[in-house]
């Protein structure tokens, strides 16, 4: 039962019920439920602030674990990298170098990855940056991997081919020991001996007899055999494949003509003083992936004899 209250009347000197208005009743009323659904919130917020809820608490543990995971992913994907780089560095310091093919470049090898947008997506996630960076690592890894892939398959291609590589670089004298009588010129800066100026010279020079047999240094395809108005002469051009062509100029005769398919030891031409000569002599030169390169890199170390025994044992052209 509610409590009533009573104001002293001075008039009838006794105390009377104080009559409260129904809607006075419902403002106070209205009043304390307000005040107290605010301590309420107070206490509720307060108590959130300081202390966490079963909920939140999950939350935490659920975030935490899934830190941890994200760590320990970012490491194994650290670990895959290092990995995949040491084997692109193997095979560009020992499988591709096996086969004398062209290294593969560090920029095509790490791509272009990424970009201002690429990752926006993570943007709002809570570790945002580990989050862009694992995924950068894994786009790279790709890249990385698709690269390395057809590296491979290119090199599985040399070793298939390596008994046809090996019989086809350039490897022996283009002229025997026994018809050559020096060489007059090496491979790099000389005094040229028509200007007197200093010009790079591309090949080899051999003097010897006019007449005397040129051979082809490896097999190939002969792919120009004329006469130059520009220096060379009479000269034969073959590609050998692998990236390897090799010229020799200043001939007297040509024995082969474009589209022949020659074989090593096999006569292409005699030497002869065609073209800008100063006397009778071969000029021989070995170029790899359309770039000269010295030629005495590639002369095998053989007796007069080995060498007259593998010309002889050649079979002619028809």
């Amino acid at each position: 039962m509610a409590k009533r209250k009573f104001r002293y009347n001075p008039q009838t000197l006794s105390f009377e019920p104080i009559k409260v208005p129904v809607l006075k009743k419902f403002t106070n009323l209205t009043i304390q439920f307000g005040l107290s659904l605010i301590v309420a919130a107070i206490v509720f917020f307060s108590y959130t602030y300081f202390f966490d809820t079963p909920k939140e608490k999950i939350l935490k543990r659920d975030n935490t674990e899934a830190l941890v995971k994200f760590e320990l992913l970012a490491r194994q994907v650290e670990e895959s990298n290092k990995l995949l780089s040491e084997i692109q560095s193997r095979d560009n310091k020992i499988y591709r170098a096996i086969f004398d093919a062209d290294t593969i470049s560090t920029s095509l090898r790490t791509g272009g990855i990424g970009g201002a947008t690429h990752y926006e997506e993570f943007d709002n996630f809570s570790y945002s940056e580990l989050l862009i960076d694992i995924a950068t690592k894994l786009d790279q890894i790709t890249w990385k991997t698709y690269i390395q892939s057809k590296s491979f398959d290119e090199v599985i291609g040399l070793a298939k081919n390596k008994e046809k590589m090996i019989v086809s670089i350039p490897a022996i004298q283009p002229i025997s020991v026994k018809d050559f009588g020096r060489i007059s010129g090496y491979f790099g800066n000389r005094t040229d001996p028509f200007t007197k100026q200093k010009r790079f010279h591309h090949g080899v020079d051999f003097t010897g007899t006019t007449g005397s047999p040129i051979y082809a240094t490896g097999n190939g395809t002969v792919i120009s055999a004329k006469h130059s108005f520009f220096g060379y002469g009479n000269f034969v051009l073959v590609d050998h494949g692998f990236g390897y062509k090799t010229r020799y100029a200043h001939l007297n005769s040509v024995a082969v003509k474009p589209g022949d398919t020659i074989t090593r030891g096999q006569i292409i031409g005699t030497l002869g003083n065609s073209g800008r000569s100063t006397g009778p002599h071969l000029h021989y030169e070995v170029i790899h992936r359309n770039r000269v390169i010295d030629p005495l890199n590639y002369f095998n170390d053989m007796t007069t004899e080995e060498y007259e025994r593998m010309v002889s044992n050649v079979a002619p052209m028809d």
